[in-house]
């Protein structure tokens, strides 16, 4: 069982601050999990080997392989709970981030969703222990529809249009299926939602489906796999990517270099700026990297 675990550290003493990271580097959705468990070990890295920690308090971490599965990510956090100086909980997913809100606020510690994960819980009072950074589902799914509204000319000339959201079948493709709804009654546009069965390597059926419908949109809600084999599939079926508008989790390299042609045009909200040109980027590479210890 200890194979299981990658350790950033021995032991965790007073003067430490750990990390249980519930990460997934293998699997149809290892490409971002890696990219994002990767960089914040290389993050604590830094802060580590530059800085001595924070104010003198190292940063610790252990990794629990979860493959993106909430039963794998719920064992993890009951095996890696016990460890003192428990900073935070990241798990990156909104299956396991639900199943754990009822026990990380019985332990009290706090839970991090960064873009996704329930939007009532934005709401601290409520929820003390989760920590909701950037997007959540609500603020997400207005931003694409007032991106399409500001591409037809306002949000009044949404009406009698044909939006299809093309969703992951999992608890987070599923989240905002009823914020879709409540705008499409708001704003009158037709409004069509399909699923996409985990892990989304297989689409043909529903992309025939769309062009059938012939919508004016499609918003891609995807993950892992399920993003370039959506712009390949709508490029076979002639539906043109510079009207998918991606959400947070279809924009990145891995979502659109193995796409290749078919990825020319296509759009993705996002929260952050791309490229290496930023001083904390180039800090790590030089730092850490530098060291031998990249992720």
């Amino acid at each position: 069982m200890a194979a299981a675990f990658v350790l950033g550290a021995t032991a965790v003493h007073a003067d430490e601050q750990y990390f249980p990271l519930q990460s997934y580097r293998v699997g149809p959705y290892a490409a971002g999990g890696t990219g994002f468990f990767g960089g914040f070990i290389d993050y604590l890295n830094l802060i580590n080997i530059r800085d001595g920690g924070i104010n003198g308090v190292k940063l610790t971490w252990s990794e629990g392989e979860t493959q993106y599965e909430v039963e794998k990510g719920v064992e993890v956090y009951e095996r890696l709970k016990s460890n003192p100086d428990i900073a935070a909980w990241n798990p990156l997913s909104v299956g396991i981030a639900y199943a754990m809100i009822d026990r990380i606020t019985d332990d009290k510690v706090p839970l991090i969703t960064i873009n996704h994960g329930r939007t009532d819980t934005t709401d601290g009072r409520v929820f003390p222990y989760v920590f909701p950074l950037l997007l959540n589902p609500y603020s997400e799914t207005s931003g694409i529809v007032n991106y399409i509204a500001s591409r037809e000319g306002g949000l009044d000339k949404l009406k009698g249009k044909k939006i299809v959201v093309l969703y992951h079948g999992s608890p987070y493709g599923k989240e905002t299926i009823p914020i879709y709804e409540l705008l499409a009654q708001n704003y009158g546009f037709e409004l069509s939602q399909i699923e996409v069965p985990h892990p989304g390597n297989e689409q043909q059926a529903q992309w025939l489906t769309i062009r059938r419908e012939h919508p004016d949109y499609v918003v891609l809600r995807g993950w892992g796999v399920m993003n370039p084999v959506a712009l390949k599939t709508a490029q076979k079926t002639g539906f043109p990517a510079d009207h998918i508008v991606g959400n947070v989790w279809s924009n990145s390299e891995e979502d659109v270099i193995p796409a290749g042609d078919a990825a020319k045009g296509y759009t993705a909200i996002t929260t952050q700026a791309s490229g290496e040109q930023y001083p904390v980027v180039q800090e790590i590479v030089k730092t850490v990297y530098g060291d031998g210890k990249g992720n």
